[in-house]
């Protein structure tokens, strides 16, 4: 289950790592983040940033209209 949507559509990065960084932060332990971007350079970014903070990656893929969706779990 989702705990929070990030919908970062269009921005270019360092917005959306930035802003999906300040989220992460305020994650509990258990806590799943949806990240939505379509900035490939704020994919690379945000998952090697979650990574960076211990996190899990539990889902990354695209939608139809080319969207990524991250799914990040603390």
């Amino acid at each position: 289950m989702v705990n929070a949507i990030l919908d970062l559509s269009g921005e270019a990065c360092p917005l959306p790592l930035i802003k999906a960084r300040r989220a992460m932060d305020k994650m509990e332990s258990g806590d799943i983040l949806e990240v939505i971007i379509t900035d490939e350079e704020s994919k690379v970014n945000i998952t090697m940033a979650a990574k960076e903070l211990g996190m899990k990656i539990a889902k990354i893929g695209t939608n139809k209209d080319g969207k990524w969706h991250i799914l990040i779990r603390k």
